[in-house]
């Protein structure tokens, strides 16, 4: 048996330098199963990145599905819009026409309410009138018969009077002449009331009109208040409506740069993709290169590719962040645009409503219209008929107040004269009677002089004694009767006593002042009937008393010593 050799040691045949090729196919191994498990993220980066795209494309037609509808609801709220403006003006426009026909209807009422107080005015100064003429008709039968006894006892007063002197028909001049002014008063007096009633009836009549028109002035202050409020109301609703589309002019607009920027993101994520699309080939070239090539090239570029990979992998998981940013951005934008469409939903419900509430509305005021025009149709017609009506009883109420008006005037005018001659009546009657009271009076004391011997001449009653006195017993005798000696004061009286052609005391004396002749009453002389040289104090003798002489003579008076004995003459003043 040949001897076998003592093995020693293996020597390796490799260069010393040389890779391990099992430690290479390790790395290999390692490295590939690193490629593959870099594949794997990479396609699973790739499955999640087209879920990101295909969730993202859904969300970008939902957006665009949301901005459709939302470009819809602006269009349809805006035709709701122009809807409610024109139903807004055709409301305004009928409640114009409302107003317009309701102060037509109003002004036609308070004319006619005018006129048919205007009748019932005159109707009623007719009917006063009618009954003040009665009244004065009546009244002036009355004054009639009372005038014909007034005028039976003037006549019987007349008479009378007729038989005094002259004197009283002085009297009775001054007594007409006060009776004239005192009519003139009268007259005056009525005059003045007169207008003192037309002022104040005038003043009641602008009283009324100045009421009137303070209620018709509030009744046009709370229109204007109304429609002052109404303009306010439209115009805060004008103002929200304005805002609200600017809101949504601002959300449009940025819903635009949304969807700009979303455009811009999915631009950038196709070239992304093929990018990546382009280095999947390049793997897989490498790949199948590397199933060729020797395993320290396929080492490097497994390296490389790791690396590549690697970067890609680290690119993918930025780009998944960047997409997931993109829809989380994409879902916030999904909600905000679902809360517009919510919103704007509300809005277009809410102006459905309005809408809706506005043709009532407008169905209302059309049929409120409907019924004004017909009432004011009718208010028209009615208005005409009322007018000719009370045209034409204007004109009879006319012609019939101005036949009273003149009835009036002649009614006024004889009432006027009634009253006059009442008054006339009643001041004469008045006069008369004093007057007859007087007379009566003067005519008893008169009866009761001429009893005891006295007569009368011109308003006086004299008493001629049977006796003869000194002069001052004589004028004390004399006012013992309530008398004083005779006052000469006429021609006529001078002319009277001297008939009665007897020496008599008269009551015309100096003894107070020598040369200063005074009557018995102490008014100076100024009347004077002296006999011829008289008065001289005969023989120095101190005559300072007067006597009248029985010549025939009317200048016959005398002075005499006051103690010597005469027959003397009483005066008393009766005024009839």
């Amino acid at each position: 048996m040949a001897a076998t050799p003592n093995k020693g040691p293996k020597v390796s045949t490799r260069p010393a330098n040389s890779p391990d090729p099992n430690l290479i196919e390790h790395l290999y191994n390692n490295q590939t199963k690193e490629r593959d498990h870099l594949q794997t993220s990479y396609n699973n980066q790739t499955k999640e990145r087209d879920q990101l795209q295909t969730s993202y494309n859904i969300l970008t037609e939902e957006k665009d599905q949301l901005q459709t509808i939302y470009n819809n609801l602006i269009e349809q709220r805006d035709q709701l819009q122009t809807s409610f403006n024109n139903l807004t003006e055709e409301r305004d426009q009928l409640q114009a026409n409302y107003n317009n026909l309701t102060r037509e209807r109003d002004h036609l009422q308070t004319s006619y309410n005018n006129l048919i107080e205007e009748r019932d005015q005159l109707q009623t100064i007719y009917n006063n009138l009618t009954e003040e003429r009665d009244h004065l008709q009546t009244s002036f039968n009355n004054l009639t018969e009372e005038r014909d006894q007034l005028q039976t006892s003037y006549n019987n007063l007349t008479e009378q009077r007729d038989q005094l002197q002259t004197s009283y028909n002085n009297l009775t001049g001054q007594r007409d002449q006060l009776q004239t002014s005192f009519n003139n008063l009268i007259e005056e007096r009525d005059q003045l009331q007169t207008s003192y009633n037309n002022l104040t009836e005038e003043r009641d009549h602008l009283q009324t009109s100045y009421n009137i028109l303070t209620e018709e002035r509030d009744q046009l202050q709370t229109s204007y208040n109304n429609l002052t409020e109404q303009r306010d109301q439209l115009q805060t609703s004008y103002n929200n409506l304005t805002e609200q589309r600017d809101q949504l002019q601002t959300s449009f607009n940025n819903l635009i740069e949304e969807r700009d920027q979303l455009q811009t993101s999915y631009n950038n994520l196709t070239e992304e993709r093929d990018h990546l699309q382009t280095s999947y080939n390049i793997l897989t070239e490498e790949r199948d290169q590397l199933q060729t090539n020797q395993l320290q090239s396929s080492y490097n570029n497994l390296t490389e590719e790791r690396d590549q990979l690697q970067t890609s992998f680290n690119n993918l998981i930025e780009e998944r962040d960047q997409l997931q940013t993109s829809y989380n951005n994409l879902t916030e934008e999904r909600d905000q645009l679902q809360t517009s469409y919510n919103n704007l939903t509300e809005e277009r419900d809410q102006l459905q409503t309005s809408y809706n509430n506005l043709i009532e509305e407008r169905d209302q005021l059309q049929s409120s219209y409907n019924i004004l025009t017909e009432e004011r149709d009718q208010l028209q017609t009615s208005y005409h008929q009322l007018v000719t009506a009370l045209t034409k009883e204007r004109s009879d109420l006319r012609r019939k107040v101005e036949d009273i008006e003149e009835r009036y005037k002649i009614l006024t005018e004889e009432r006027d004269k009634l009253r006059r001659a009442l008054n006339d009546f009643a001041l004469r009657l008045n006069s008369l009677t004093e007057e007859k009271g007087k007379l009566e009076r003067q005519l008893n004391v008169l009866k009761r002089y001429l009893q005891q011997g006295w007569f009368y001449f011109s308003d006086s009653v004299y008493y001629i004694s049977s006796t003869k006195k000194t002069w001052q017993d004589s004028r004390n005798d004399c006012l013992q009767r309530d008398a004083d000696l005779v006052i000469i004061s006429s021609r006529e009286e001078q002319e009277l006593i001297t008939q009665h052609q007897k020496v008599m005391w008269i009551g015309l004396t100096d003894r107070q002042w020598e040369g200063v002749w005074r009557w018995v009453d102490g008014t100076r002389l100024t009347t004077r009937f002296w006999g011829s040289g008289e008065p001289n104090s005969y023989r120095g003798r101190n005559e300072d008393c007067v006597t009248v002489y029985y010549i025939k003579y009317v200048d016959n008076w005398n002075d005499e010593t006051c103690e010597n004995e005469n027959f003397w003459m009483c005066e008393k003043k009766v005024t009839l």
